[in-house]
Parts: structure tokens; sequence; C-alpha cells
């Protein structure tokens, strides 16, 4: 059975190389005429040596069209400091201990990369998918390992800094009591925290980032309602998870909105990945880009091929709508009905929660989508199920109303709120 997949998936998917297994994997990306990029990426991240040494590895090899994917000021970056760090933990996500060839890899659902983090596996209508990747060619042996072609560059979770987890930690802790109705209480682990920031090193802070936080937490430390000045932590707080520059003149105010992405920065773009219905063998394409301090999807659908969905996906911070019970947008759309998904995992899978919106062409409009109304959908099926803010890990944005032909979504902002406040 598993030789019968194996060949189902070569003929359909990827090719199978029986390449003489002399040279190492540096060496045989080298001479493969279609791995120039991610050569170039493993030696300004100085991985060369340790995929010279004795392995043996398996390494999902992106190819130049993978990252062509990438918008180029995002390969830029990671080519040159301080991105290399970022670069090393990428290029280790692709590569898994031991040599796994096409027949071992259909037998596992997941596997182990060397940068600690899991790739899922699937075989679906005769393709080998790794993550969201497709494996075009296989079965590359070097001497010290396997390498196996794939059309995309595939990016890790996002990690989780000291600085996050202690953040995340002292809102676990006091929006309870302030939902209690001891806003005092809450204002001592607020304080607290913050207080532990700014006096300890080791949270990568830069001083002058410490001086604008002391200055917030004096302003805050001056309040004399429990309410107002609980408020005012929380701000700071959601400063820091947002790694935003802090002004110490400026005077955080309540609000019961969470910003998620403002899309003022290019590195906000990093962790959207596009996901097209190539893996079923379809032929709509999707693209990315920064416009005018907005995420700008454009492309078009294809229903050739039982294709028709084009969609974007990002990881977001664990809890990062835990104190909200909506997710706001503000988009422009082209007139077509879009798909605002959220998911419990960062992983590809096929298990996300939906809601449709429609958009008026060329106009700029606010929807409201609460996060325990989506609808929970297995690879495009209707599903029971529910998601809770609190579990939300992805959001995304799809393109599938069954018609063929360009779209065009421009996202200004992404935010949970709290309709009940």
């Amino acid at each position: 059975m598993i030789s019968m997949l194996v060949s189902s998936l070569c003929l359909t998917a990827c090719s199978v190389s029986s390449t003489p297994a002399g040279d190492t994997i540096p060496a045989l990306a080298v001479s493969s005429g279609r791995l120039d990029t991610l050569v170039a990426a493993v030696q300004a991240a100085n991985l060369a040596d340790a995929l010279s040494s004795e392995g043996p590895f398996t390494v999902f090899a992106p190819t130049d069209e993978a990252f062509g994917r990438l918008d180029e000021g995002t390969i830029e970056a990671l080519l040159e400091e301080p991105g290399r760090a970022t670069l090393a933990r990428i290029l280790t996500h692709h590569v898994v201990p031991g040599r796994l060839e096409a027949r071992d890899l259909v037998e596992l659902d997941s596997v182990e990369t060397l940068a600690g983090t899991t790739l899922p596996l699937a075989a679906l209508k005769g393709r080998l998918l790794v993550d969201e990747a497709i494996v075009e060619t296989a079965n590359l042996n070097a001497s010290n390992g396997v390498v196996h072609l794939i059309d995309r560059v595939m990016l890790p979770p996002v990690q989780v800094s000291p600085l996050q987890e202690l953040m995340t930690m002292t809102i676990d802790r006091g929006v309870p009591l302030y939902n209690n109705g001891d806003p005092g209480a809450c204002c001592a682990v607020y304080a607290t925290a913050l207080d532990a920031v700014t006096l300890s090193s080791g949270w990568g802070l830069t001083p002058n980032q410490i001086e604008n936080i002391r200055g917030a937490l004096q302003n805050a430390n001056n309040m004399q309602d429990d309410g107002s000045r609980a408020w005012a932590y929380r701000r700071i707080i959601d400063a820091l998870l947002q790694n935003q520059q802090m002004s110490s003149t400026s005077r955080p105010q309540p609000t019961d909105a969470q910003k998620v992405f403002t899309f003022e920065d290019r590195s906000e773009l990093q962790g959207w990945r596009i996901v097209l219905d190539g893996v079923m063998g379809g032929l709509s394409t999707g693209n990315l880009s920064l416009e005018n301090n907005s995420m700008l999807f454009t492309g078009e659908t294809s229903l050739k091929n039982n294709g028709g969905f084009s969609s974007i996906r990002c990881a977001v911070p664990e809890g990062v709508f835990a104190d909200s019970d909506s997710i706001k947008l503000r988009v422009r759309g082209d007139g077509r009905t879009w798909i605002m998904g959220t998911r419990k995992s960062t992983s590809m899978g096929g298990d996300s929660f939906w809601t449709r919106f429609k958009t008026t062409k060329g106009v700029w409009e606010e929807v409201t989508i609460p996060i325990d109304g989506m609808e929970r959908h297995f690879f495009g099926q209707k599903a029971p199920g529910s998601i809770s803010p609190d579990q939300v890990k992805a959001i995304e944005f799809y393109m599938y109303d069954k018609k063929a032909g360009p779209f065009s979504l421009e996202v200004d902002s992404i935010e949970g709120v709290n309709t009940s406040a």
C-alpha cells in the first residue's frame, strides 16, 4: 500500500531523483541549479558547515521560485544583520534529523525539526505536503542525507519572548481581578510586573524604551481612580506586547480595543503566508504587498482542476483575542464576498472557523465579526464545533466564492474588540 501511494505521489506531484550520493547537502544544492537563493541564505546564516557534517539530515529545500514568493524587502532584511538569527531559525525549520525518503514521510503524520518545531505531513490527492508546501522533487540523495525540493518557504511559529510570557501571564492574573470588582488588586499585579521590567535586565529593551516605560508608569501611578489606573497599566502592557515605541509624554487612555495589525511597518507582513488551491491541483494565484500602510492581497481565482480559492494566513500571539468577543476589520474590497477565518492551531491542517462578509468595490468599510459565531469548516466542508476568543492562534482571509476572476482586498487594520463592554 505504501509503495503504491509513493508511486502515485511521484506521478502527480513530484519527480524522484536517483542522484548519486557523493556530494554533501550544501554541495548538492550548489549543483542543482534551482537552489541558488537557498545556498546564499545558508551561507549568510553560517549553516553550511553544519549541513556538511555527518548528519544524516532530511532537508525540505525551497526552490528559487519559492523564495520568489516572498517580499523582496523581507529577503534582503533576513540576509543582513540583525535578521540572520531569524534566518537561521527559518532554515533549521526546514531540516529534520535522519534520512527520510518519500516512502518514509508518507507513513508519518509529522516530523520534528532542528529548530525544535513540528512540521505536519499529509498525502492529499497524490501530493506530498509538508506543512503548506508541496514536494516537487523527492529523494535527491546526498552523502549525509536527502533533499526534497518544495514550492514555498515554510515559516516557523512565532517565538514567544520572556517579556511576552511575563506580560501575557500578568494579563491572565489581572483581568479576573478587575472583572470581579477589584481594580485595586488588578493594579497591584500590573504594576509589579511593569516594575520588574524597568528594574531588571534581559528583556531585550533599549535604555530609551525603559525610560519611556518609566515615564508612562509615573503617569499611571499618579491616577487616583483604580479603574483608570488599571487601564493605564494595561495600555503599557499592550504596547509592550505589540513592540510599540512608548512615548513618555503621552498618557495611556482606557479602551475596549486590542490592536493586532496596523500594517504601519513592513515587518507586519512577514508572518503572512499565501495558501493556494495548488494543493488540490488548482491554478488560482495570490500576491501580497504593503501599500499605503495597508496589506493588499490580490490575485485571480480559477475554477480549473477543481480549484477556486486563494487565501492568506498568519499566526497571532496566543491569547491576543482573549479579552475580546469580536474581530474588527477595516477593509476595502472588490465587491466580492470574502471569508474571515480563525484557527486553533498555527499548523496547516484543514480545520478552521469562517464568517463570510460582503464588500463594496472601492469603499473602505468596518466589519465586526463575533468570534463565537464563526462556523467550523474542515477542508472546506461545514462541520460541528466552535472556537472561543482565547483559542485563536491564527487568522486568515479566503477568496472562495466559487467564481473565477481577479480579486483584491486591502486590509488597513485588524483588532480585537469587546462589543459587550
